[in-house]
């Protein structure tokens, strides 16, 4: 929970100073007992089976009273710090608010707001900057704090649980002092062996813990819940900054009436006020920059019990990564992940392919219950959004981008997504409980060749089939280059797809390039060469066309339901019908075909005539 000014007045260092002291001389305890167990007579005298055995227990207390003492020595140390963290914070505190009562303003220590107490001089520009740069502060005293807290969480914590008589095996503590492992399965041995306090005091530490992509998915999404709401707070926090000197100055806002540079006397001094102004407006806007992305996640998260938060990262990439699953993968017979493409960000995207993924586990179920032998087998749908997807905002009528086209016409942008992408399927291989579950990779659109890139990085995902569609191509060929069996790589197009163009257009633009008349003609080709050379587009044959992969319709269908009865199954049309259920919530027959392959049901998938 995130500190208020309210919880920081009440901080106690002397409190603080008192259990560093307790901590220290229980290490000096722990100490003095494991040098008097090294003189007890017994050790060179008592021969025999019984005198080693006696020898042996004695070594393993002699290690725990050592790594205990230690432990305890670093508590102390470790508890003594945060009280100095803890009294500069407080001075700092007090210092804001004597600058408060000196410049006229209130400061509610439960909400940080801050208020002039003259509502007169409400919009009055120096009286609004002095207001920004007071919540500025607060904002900065409250990090300050938060960071001051984690560390004594920490510290705190792992004294609590030697307190409680559970001894640690010294390899883990040694481990915890290190940098976490970066191999996955390092990383979850590791995570296996934490006591709850440990991993608590692991999350204080580094709120981006639970994206470990190994960590058990009860654990990923309690800490990204937990880790949500702060950064929800600070964004809002940041926008609400902004919009306060936005209001202040709206014309410097707009890049309007800015005061002039190097020219003496009381226009030089706007021109400082002007800097400063500008320099908190631009880092309030950018500690707003994601409160769309955090909302669109909160809003696909809560108040829904069955959902879990597997990424929640705002800091490795240019744009929001974020992940929620439909039930658990961890214990799941079937699980799928779904990697989306061109123009897909988190605040755009998210709840609605979250709301898909739970459509399409729905369908996954509703099929194995009514397939005899498989009514009582388990799925988890996840929509990942846990790459910096291609932008075009003129493909959809808002604009031209340069970098998007460049981005969307190579794989550099996929192959950097592919590398994450594979060891999220590693991190699901690895936690998930019992039997291997059966896992389903799937693409659309760029993300399709994102998935076929990660599906050819090196080593075993635990992926067992995969469904591409709307793909402007895979990099691959044949279902053994992406580590898979033949008749377990599915492909899917509409025949109005657009995303055809990328197989269509270049030998047409050639064969009209070629028909025009000279220079003109060479030119044209020259160009298109040129484009060539540069891999635009170069991503292998059209999968959907492809002989060596399973093509699905995408047209009208018409289905058992199960029941005796039939279900009729709405078509498919365009880029982006694909995973997009009817408007009633009846499934397409490109949902059922995804949902069959899921579901392990391959066989019943409809294939294109």
């Amino acid at each position: 929970m995130a500190l208020t000014l309210a919880d920081v007045d009440r901080w106690d260092a002397g409190a603080v100073r008192d259990v560093s002291a307790a901590l220290a001389k229980r290490g000096a305890s722990a100490t003095d007992v494991k040098t008097g167990l090294t003189k007890l007579p017994l050790i060179a005298t008592w021969q025999g089976s019984g005198g080693d055995a006696a020898r042996a227990s004695l070594d393993k207390l002699s290690a725990y009273l050592a790594a205990h003492g230690e432990e305890m020595n670093k508590v102390s140390s470790a508890t003594s710090e945060s009280a100095d963290d803890i009294e500069g914070v407080k001075n700092s505190l007090r210092r804001i608010e004597e600058d408060a009562k000196h410049e006229g303003f209130s400061i509610d220590m439960d909400t940080g707001e801050v208020t002039p107490l003259n509502t007169q001089m409400t919009g009055d520009p120096i009286y609004a900057m002095q207001q920004a740069d007071l919540m500025t502060r607060i904002t900065q005293l409250l990090e300050a704090a938060n960071t001051a807290d984690a560390d004594l969480a920490k510290a705190l914590t792992s004294a609590g649980a030697d307190a409680a008589g559970r001894p640690q095996d010294p390899r883990v503590l040694d481990a915890l002092n290190k940098p976490l492992p970066d191999d996955p399965k390092q990383f979850h041995d590791l995570w296996e062996q934490l006591t709850p306090e440990q991993k608590d005091a692991l999350f204080q530490r580094d709120h981006s813990i639970a994206n470990r992509p190994s960590m058990p998915a009860v654990d990923r999404d309690y800490y990204n819940r937990l880790a949500l709401p702060e950064a929800l707070k600070n964004a809002q926090d940041a926008q609400a900054t902004a919009d306060a000197l936005k209001a202040a100055h709206p014309d410097w806002a707009n890049g309007q009436n800015l005061p002039p540079k190097n020219t003496p006397g009381a226009i030089f001094d706007d021109r400082l006020k002007y800097e400063a102004w500008q320099q908190q407006y631009d880092a309030a806007r950018a500690g707003a920059k994601y409160l769309p992305d955090l909302q669109a996640v909160d809003k696909s998260v809560t108040g829904f019990p069955d959902r879990k938060l597997l990424l929640l990262d705002t800091k490795s990439g240019d744009m929001v990564h974020a992940a929620v699953a439909i039930g658990n993968p961890d214990t799941a017979t079937h699980v799928s992940v779904t990697a989306p493409g061109l123009n897909t960000t988190v605040h755009d995207a998210m709840t609605g392919m979250s709301s898909e993924a739970t459509n399409l586990r729905a369908e996954a179920i509703r099929q194995l219950e009514a397939t005899p032998g498989h009514e009582a087998e388990s799925v988890s749908t996840i929509a990942w959004i846990g790459y910096d997807a291609p932008q075009i905002p003129g493909f959809d009528e808002k604009g031209a981008s340069l970098d998007g086209a460049w981005g969307v016409s190579h794989d550099d942008v996929a192959k950097v997504g592919a590398h994450d992408l594979a060891r999220f399927y590693d991190g699901l291989t690895i936690s998930h409980e019992g039997v291997p579950a059966e896992l389903t990779a799937i693409g659309h659109s760029y993300g399709s060749l994102t998935t076929g890139l990660a599906l050819q990085e090196p080593g075993n995902h635990g992926v067992t089939d995969a469904i591409f569609y709307g793909s402007p191509g895979i990099e691959a060929t044949t279902p053994a280059q992406l580590q898979l069996p033949n008749g377990h790589v599915f492909t899917m197009e509409t025949p109005n797809d657009p995303i055809q163009a990328v197989y269509d257009g270049p030998p047409a633009l050639k064969a009209g390039a070629a028909m025009l008349p000279p220079p003109f003609n060479s030119l044209a080709l020259g160009g298109l060469e040129a484009m060539d050379l540069t891999g635009t587009g170069q991503f292998g044959p059209n999968p959907a066309t492809n002989p060596n992969f399973t093509h699905l319709a995408t047209g009208p269908s018409v289905v058992s339901d199960g029941n005796g009865g039939t279900m009729t199954l709405g078509g498919a049309s365009g880029h982006s019908d694909y995973p997009r259920f009817m408007d009633d919530g009846t499934p397409r027959t490109t949902n059922y075909n995804i949902a069959a392959i899921i579901a392990g049901l391959g066989d019943d998938a409809i294939r294109q005539k």
